[in-house]
């Protein structure tokens, strides 16, 4: 028996807005989390990401949060595009329509690209928290799944679902990625949070081991920070970035411009692999330059 989002997110399938009245055809389902699902919708030649709530209360709040966001004068302007309802077996649903970011996992691009991108990479996210904490936000549950990283390491925050105001508890989290599962401090928005999901974040991905795997079954008496250190210590990027890892993860860095600065003072004689920099442009000035000299040779020959 197929959910309702199955039936409405079927790839062919049109949904229209009940108040709006436009018409967004479905491409494919992108995935669903504990809030909502998320579809590639198309409208024209534009693709969008379409996602339906499964609470009306909690959705609310996530388009609240997105359409102040929408508003300033940051890369989250113009974010959300549309608001509505639709009609879903009798019922009405809410959704929101968001721009639609292609890119990969941070994990896949390491993978792909070297893990020394990760201080690119790193530099990136930092500054669009940066511009979430300017506007008064916190993301809540950053992690892995909920952020996007496209060519030359460009990173885009994805499922806004966890923003919440600063001052205010901490509404939806990831267990390994908060510092109250680690002891470590409590589940209050403010900019400290962030930074220390941003540290488990970095050593999650960098881990080569898996060990964040065994990490949601364990003992609450059990769950140390030491047991972070050895991934430190294992891999070099992360070894490289240790003082400030300590720190976020201590909540003693306490705003993300303040974690900017001391990320960009550890990072900035980092370079990334020579494989990883190639430019398309360099292979197409080479290829130009092959194409060239053979020219001369057969007009000169």
């Amino acid at each position: 028996m197929s959910t309702w989002f199955e039936d409405a997110f079927r790839p062919g399938s049109e949904i229209q807005g009940k108040w709006n009245g436009r018409v967004y055809l479905v491409e494919r389902l992108l995935g669903s989390g504990s809030n909502g699902v998320v579809a590639l919708v198309r409208r024209g030649q534009m693709k969008y990401a379409l996602k339906a709530g499964y609470e009306t209360v909690d959705h609310q709040s996530e388009i609240n949060s997105l359409h102040a966001l929408s508003r300033t004068n940051t890369s989250f302007r113009n974010f959300l595009i549309d608001v509505d309802d639709m009609v879903v077996q009798g019922k009405e649903v809410s959704f929101s329509v968001m721009r639609y970011i292609e890119g990969m996992t941070i994990s896949d691009f390491l993978h792909k690209q070297g893990q020394d991108w990760i201080y690119v990479i790193g530099s990136k996210l930092l500054k669009k928290l940066t511009e979430l904490h300017k506007n008064g936000y916190i993301f809540g549950d950053l992690k892995i799944e909920n952020m996007i990283v496209s060519r030359y390491g460009d990173v885009d925050l994805i499922d806004f679902g966890g923003v919440t105001p600063k001052g205010r508890a901490i509404k939806q989290l990831t267990e390994v990625y908060d510092r109250g599962f680690w002891k470590a401090g409590e589940r209050y928005a403010e900019e400290s949070y962030d930074l220390f999901s941003f540290a488990i974040l970095l050593l999650k991905v960098l881990d080569r081991k898996n060990r964040f795997a065994s990490f949601p079954k364990m003992l609450p008496q059990n769950r140390e920070i030491e047991l972070l250190h050895a991934i430190m210590k294992e891999n070099p990027p992360a070894a490289r970035l240790a003082p400030f890892l300590h720190k976020a993860l201590n909540s003693q860095i306490a705003t993300s411009e303040e974690a900017y600065q001391l990320w960009t003072g550890l990072v900035s004689n980092k370079k990334v692999s020579p494989k990883s920099t190639t430019m398309p442009w360099l292979k197409i000035c080479f290829a130009a330059s092959v194409c060239i000299f053979a020219a001369t040779l057969y007009i000169y020959w």
